[in-house]
């Protein structure tokens, strides 16, 4: 009797245990940032940028449909996607891509690599078909986002794995600077790069607004703190929510997906939505 009494109780442990790590993984958080500065024009007021991060082949409901009806809830004028779409060595990398086709044909989506996507040895052809479908690969690259009469600006850049290892790291914070040089200085501009331990950089060059991934939320949270994140190692600095350095703020995601060995502890699959605010 009290055998059959422990194992009834231990179903039932098992059983909520189950119920609420599904919930921490698959249940979607939107954090929205109302972001203010001087050089967003009037215009842009309450335009609204969706930032997608490290979905790491994660579906969310049949063909993410979960995940696109949130969306299409928020209607948002841009889609920024800050890398790691997918696993690189996984065989899910078709509905990653399929998402962001679908994305696409409704929003102005703006793509940048991550690590996983420099890791994906057909990463050529897969950046081939996104372009097909329409999805803005910036890497390097800056695009100006005109809404009425105003205009603001939209930078990206290469994820550092991309560069020879010796060397990746000497040359990430020059390809920072170039970047930076390229922009118009009076105009508002937003960083799309996947790295936020990278903020020294950024707030070194001066953009206004970066948007970052990476950390994972810190996998494991713990009085609002992340555990341990790529990068970063135990307890990192960068890991969710809005940093400041000089005259530059990062919005880092916690991203939707996880990696292979953690998974999501009071760190819930996140999207973020920026309100750009005029304050004049």
């Amino acid at each position: 009797m009290k055998y059959t009494k422990h194992l009834l109780l231990g179903g039932i442990f098992a059983t909520f245990l189950g119920i609420f790590l599904y919930k921490q993984n698959n249940d979607i958080e939107v954090s929205t940032h109302e972001f203010y500065h001087e050089k967003i024009p009037k215009d842009f007021d309450n335009y609204k940028i969706l930032q997608i991060s490290d979905l790491h082949s994660k579906n969310f409901g049949r063909h993410n449909k979960k995940l696109l009806d949130i969306i299409d809830a928020l209607s948002p004028n841009i889609i920024v996607v800050t890398g790691d779409i997918y696993y690189s060595y996984k065989d899910k990398i078709k509905h990653s891509l399929a998402l962001l086709k679908k994305l696409a044909k409704k929003y102005p989506v703006y793509f940048v690599t991550g690590n996983h996507e420099q890791r994906d040895k057909n990463w050529k052809m897969h950046k081939l078909n996104l372009k097909t479908y329409g999805v803005n690969i910036i890497d390097e690259k800056t695009v100006r986002l005109k809404f009425n009469s105003a205009q603001i600006q939209l930078a990206g850049l290469k994820d550092p794995s991309f560069y020879h290892y010796q060397h990746r790291y000497k040359i990430f914070p020059k390809k920072i600077k170039t970047l930076y040089a390229k922009l118009d200085k009076n105009l508002f501009n937003v960083l799309l790069s996947h790295r936020p331990d990278k903020m020294e950089h950024y707030a070194q060059s001066g953009f206004d607004l970066v948007l970052s991934g990476h950390a994972h939320g810190g996998q494991i949270r713990l009085f609002n703190k992340g555990l341990i994140a790529p990068s970063e190692g135990f307890f990192p600095k960068f890991t969710s929510g809005l940093y400041k350095q000089n005259q530059t703020s990062m919005i880092v995601s916690r991203g939707l997906g996880r990696t292979i060995f953690f998974t999501r502890l009071f760190n819930k699959p996140e999207l973020i939505l920026v309100k750009l605010k005029n304050c004049k």
